[in-house]
């Protein structure tokens, strides 16, 4: 079955975080004509603060990463477009279109990653980027001396709540749960900081003017609602896959994330493949995240070797 279209890629790769960065520098080694499609060079990777479990850097910032990440990628011969990619359908080959270009290919690696999971409360959507914040490593040095909000009692939450210690003058961390689920050293280095802890309050709604000024919230303990004077709120209670450009082509599970023969990477859809954060692996981190987008590019390669 060869294909002797003279524009077509060997492999198209849609993300720019861990996956599909690793993916790259892969295919890039293979010698396979690709080209990596991506908004950014961030993932959620690039959101985070402080990182202490990629090996060989005992604590590294998440952007200098992913600095260091795009600058490995670059050092090799791949395209590289930053484009939003809008879908992604299949016929003889792929054709993957951006909001500025089409491009084709013989296969797909679909890295898409994840995206902040909104709160859905009142006030949330219409204070955005004027007190509400997803990105604390984006966003925290606009609260110095401020009284911020955490949302979220996770790893990301806490790891949240601590950096945002070297900011603002006081910081809560709210959850809804009865109970924390981050790392146990996490909650003791957050209690060594002097953040403010609780547990089962349900937010209700973001309140302010030009700028958040208050946030109401039910204390689900006893039923009582309440009101608390902040200025900014960090929103960490976790994400959603980004899948809409692939979403005829994969089946998901009842997260949304995108099922894979968990083999080869390869989706419902034969030369689909995915990798990374919206796929159905256990554990987003960013290690299990680039394992993945190097065995979906040897997967890749191996597919593109015995079909063309």
């Amino acid at each position: 079955m060869k294909n002797k279209k003279r524009n077509m890629y060997d492999v198209i790769i849609i993300g720019g975080g861990p996956a599909g960065i690793t993916a790259g520098i892969y295919v890039a080694r293979k010698r396979l004509k690709a080209v990596l499609i991506t908004k950014d060079f961030l993932g959620q990777a690039g959101f985070t603060g402080r990182i202490e479990n990629w090996p060989g850097e005992k604590r590294v910032q998440g952007p200098e990463l992913m600095r260091k990440f795009e600058e490995h990628l670059k050092e090799y011969e791949i395209d590289i477009r930053e484009e939003e990619v809008v879908s992604v359908n299949k016929n003889e080959s792929f054709s993957v279109k951006t909001k500025e270009s089409n491009f084709e290919a013989k296969c797909v690696i679909f890295a898409s990653g994840r995206k902040p999971k909104p709160l859905g409360i009142t006030g949330e959507e219409e204070f955005v980027g004027k007190g509400v914040a997803y990105c604390t490593t984006c966003d925290a040095p606009f609260f110095k001396d401020k009284k911020v909000m955490v949302v979220g009692g996770g790893n990301a939450g806490f790891e949240s709540a601590i950096e945002l210690t070297d900011y603002a003058k006081e910081v809560f961390l709210y959850e809804f749960a009865s109970d924390f689920s981050a790392d146990e050293f996490l909650q003791e280095q957050a209690k060594e900081k002097g953040i403010e802890l609780r547990t089962g309050v349900e937010l209700k709604e973001i309140k302010g003017g030009d700028f958040v000024e208050k946030v109401r919230y039910k204390d689900k303990k006893n039923e009582n609602e309440e009101e608390i004077d902040v200025d900014g709120v960090f929103v960490e209670i976790g994400s959603l896959p980004v899948t809409s450009p692939v979403e005829s082509l994969v089946d998901t599970n009842s997260q949304g994330d995108v099922e894979i023969n968990p083999h080869n990477n390869m989706t419902k859809t034969e030369g689909l493949f995915a990798a990374g954060d919206v796929t159905t692996i256990m554990g987003k981190q960013i290690v299990i995240a680039a394992g993945e987008g190097a065995k979906t590019a040897l997967a890749a390669y191996k597919y593109i070797k015995n079909n063309y």
